[in-house]
């Protein structure tokens, strides 16, 4: 089969695409390979018929989509199948990735996807990060609308300001070690990854809250986790091993 003809405008953000024809699914062989997390990018290059910038830009934009549609603290086999034939959907309708339309039954997307999830630590983290600054900004937003302007006579004596704001937006966009967790919930065997959201959620959010979570009684402690994980969702031992991993992030922190 001929080489794929198109290209893309070098003073454009739009790519445009020329000589369009379907390129065919490959043999089940090739197509097993493509799955695998060893195979060299080399080959994916000659199967997709794209040079290295664009195979980086695709594996972006994917990434993107993964993030938006996908649970990325399940592993891809534990994906429901409606979902990745969303996300499909969605990838395929994505005007900058238009090209993709080009692969017989969209099959060069099943392959993206797959590539991409192979760093699905690294999605997990980004995740987290994104769910992160996400709280920081309504914590700001919050923070601000809270402090409603006054005129210049009524500041007089007034010592909650700017300084106080400014300590305050520091202690909200520390989250270095917390910033970790997922790492730390995921290097133990099984892994209790999932547990990250419901973490986040109950308000474990950054270093200070860490901290002040181990200025509590242990009876308090305990209290948060049982609360946070739920006693349907988790086991006592688990709940046990999360509080043992903040516990060693707060001693590695402070």
């Amino acid at each position: 089969m001929s080489s794929c003809g198109w290209s893309t405008g070098s003073t454009s953000n739009s790519r445009r695409y020329v000589d369009f024809f379907m390129i065919k699914r490959p043999s089940q062989a090739i197509f097993t390979k493509l799955f695998s997390a060893r195979t060299p990018v080399r080959l994916f290059h000659s199967a997709l018929r794209v040079n290295h910038h664009t195979l980086r830009y695709a594996k972006r934009r994917v990434r993107a989509l993964i993030l938006r549609h996908l649970d990325v603290f399940k592993l891809y086999a534990d994906q429901p199948q409606a979902r990745l034939d969303f996300l499909k959907r969605e990838v395929l309708l994505d005007p900058e990735l238009s090209f993709l339309m080009q692969y017989e039954d969209g099959w060069a997307v099943d392959v993206l996807v797959r590539l991409v999830y192979h760093q699905r630590l690294r999605l997990v983290q980004q995740k987290q990060l994104n769910s992160i600054r996400s709280q920081q900004h309504n914590y700001r937003q919050r923070l601000f609308t809270s402090h409603p302007r006054v005129s210049p006579e009524l500041r007089i004596g007034v010592r909650c300001t700017r300084s106080k704001l400014k300590n305050d937006a520091e202690v909200a966009t520390t989250s270095s070690a917390v910033a970790l967790l997922a790492t730390h919930l995921d290097s133990v065997t099984p892994s209790l990854l999932r547990f990250q959201p419901a973490i986040v959620k109950a308000g474990l959010c950054t270093d200070e809250h860490l901290h002040q979570l181990f200025r509590m009684l242990p009876t308090s402690r305990d209290n948060f986790i049982l609360q946070a994980l739920g006693t349907e969702k988790s086991t006592l031992f688990e709940r046990v091993l999360v509080m043992d991993i903040l516990e060693q992030m707060n001693k590695e922190k402070w």
